[in-house]
């Protein structure tokens, strides 16, 4: 079954993960995974393109596996309007690392600690769940990520990277050349461990 491709701006919330550093939780290999919020303006259009192929991809697994439980969706809806996106990806798959890019397009520094806050573009995949999974439904797996705006607690050198060209265009915002980039606010939550929200 073909991946439907799919590209979504917002802004990182909740604890992210290291995007060079192999997950884990517990001391155990993990998913990587990141939460980021859309905007009210442009959470309709992308509800309503979630919502047609998570439920073609249930109805897919319905059909060839006989089996009819489901994996919630992989998005929840705010009070606010807007929605946000939860991304999936599994190194076991060779899911991970994937490109990171700044708005010149050039590869993110490995020092450079992205944070909550943070404004990005996300070129993602929609991803079935195999007839095999005890429960079907949609992942949304991130292929490349552009940092828009950026929240960090480092500053960083730039590298190069080619391939994202055709993911993403250039942007006026954050770039590592000529960073404008905010610290993070300190707040209670930094001290909590790394645990599964999702």
């Amino acid at each position: 079954m073909a991946n439907t491709q799919l590209k979504f701006a917002g802004v990182l919330e909740g604890w992210v993960p290291n995007f060079w550093e192999e997950p884990t939780y517990k001391n155990e290999p993990t998913d990587f995974r990141l939460k980021i919020r859309i905007d009210e303006e442009s959470s309709e259009e992308l509800r309503d393109i979630l919502t047609k192929n998570y439920n073609d991809l249930c109805n897919w697994y319905r059909r060839t596996s006989g089996k009819s439980r489901f994996f919630d969706q992989p998005w929840i809806e705010n009070e606010d309007g807007t929605i946000t996106v939860r991304v999936t990806a599994k190194p076991k798959y060779g899911e991970f690392p994937f490109p990171i890019v700044d708005g010149a397009l050039e590869a993110l520094s490995e020092d450079l600690l992205i944070r909550e806050g943070s404004t990005v573009m996300v070129s993602t995949k929609l991803m079935p769940y195999s007839p095999k999974s005890p429960q079907g439904g949609m992942r949304i797996r991130p292929v490349a990520i552009q940092i828009l705006e950026a929240i960090t607690e480092a500053a960083a050198d730039s590298g190069t990277i080619t391939d994202v060209s055709t993911l993403f265009e250039k942007h006026d915002g954050f770039t590592q050349k000529k960073p404008n980039v905010k610290k993070k606010p300190a707040k209670k939550s930094d001290n909590v461990s790394d645990e599964e929200d999702f």
